[in-house]
């Protein structure tokens, strides 16, 4: 990968990234490579052609960078300026030295399946284009629980009964999916992971399906007391009425991710999320 120019995107409210990003800025004007610096997102799509995308926060901002980047083809890599850091490739201390083994091609790169959502409303009207990198969440808005009929494929698949569904990626099974008893699933494996949320069932388990297909989930409220609500990645959330659906499938394009050296999945969850470990 030759790299002629990179975009920072900084997290507008930690002001760390924003200090980050100049200095990575001068350190890359040394190397002969250009730069620009974002404190928005959603203006990706409308800097200047480059070969880089730096996200410059915590795991929020890497999830958004990667929505934003993966239909313009953008590799992105994520530095953690916030808290746990879980999608970054590195910390904030260590942005410098990554960035070189990158710019002398020493970087593994790998590619993330992306949910893309729609919403059918009861009046034909469709509200389209919602990714997700980890998960699109249909869950009550209030401690009443409801049924939630799931069709894979044009076939019924079951009927959820409980607080609602996790549908997670691969990257986003170690997310709420894992807190909500999903499993592990290997990030490079192109599958969706239905989880149910405290279902009313002792045999409920979660399901793992191939990302080649169609879901469809719908609500069944039994009175005007229910209230359904879907979110993508936790960031974007739409209150569902009754004959409302939701259409999940495929995204048509991958999420790239790039971290310097070798990438051991397994080792950013025992670092990350202290897996294996007995006096967790």
């Amino acid at each position: 990968m030759n790299i002629r120019k990179i975009v920072f995107v900084c997290n507008p409210s930690q002001p760390l990234a924003e200090q980050l990003a100049l200095q990575l800025a001068g350190f890359l004007r040394q190397k002969g490579v250009e730069s620009e610096i974002l404190n928005d997102y959603r203006k990706l799509s409308q800097a200047q052609p480059s070969e880089l995308c730096v996200s410059l926060g915590g795991d929020g901002t890497a999830l958004r960078c990667a929505r934003q980047a993966a239909p313009l083809g953008l590799p992105l890599l994520a530095i953690n300026c916030g808290s746990l850091g879980f999608l970054s490739a590195c910390e904030a201390e260590e942005a410098q030295n990554c960035l070189e083994q990158i710019l002398t091609g020493n970087f593994h790169s790998t590619q993330r399946v992306l949910l893309q959502g729609c919403i059918l409303h009861k009046d034909g009207t469709v509200t389209e284009n919602l990714l997700a990198f980890n998960d699109c969440v249909i869950k009550t808005a209030d401690p009443l629980a409801f049924t939630l009929r799931a069709d894979w494929n044009g076939k019924e698949l079951k009927h959820f009964y409980g607080d609602g569904v996790i549908v997670s990626t691969p990257a986003g099974s170690t997310a709420y999916s894992l807190a909500a008893g999903g499993p592990i699933v290997a990030p490079d494996l192109d599958a969706w992971v239905i989880t149910p949320i405290c279902p009313h069932s002792l045999t409920e388990r979660p399901i793992i399906l191939r990302a080649d297909g169609q879901l469809i989930f719908e609500p069944l409220f039994r009175n005007k007391q229910e209230k359904v609500v879907v979110s993508f990645d936790g960031q974007h959330s739409y209150a569902l009425e009754p004959k409302e659906k939701v259409c999940l499938q495929c995204y048509p394009h991958k999420a790239q991710l790039i971290s310097a050296g070798s990438f051991d999945f397994f080792g950013r969850l025992r670092q990350k999320l202290e897996w294996g470990n007995r006096n967790a």
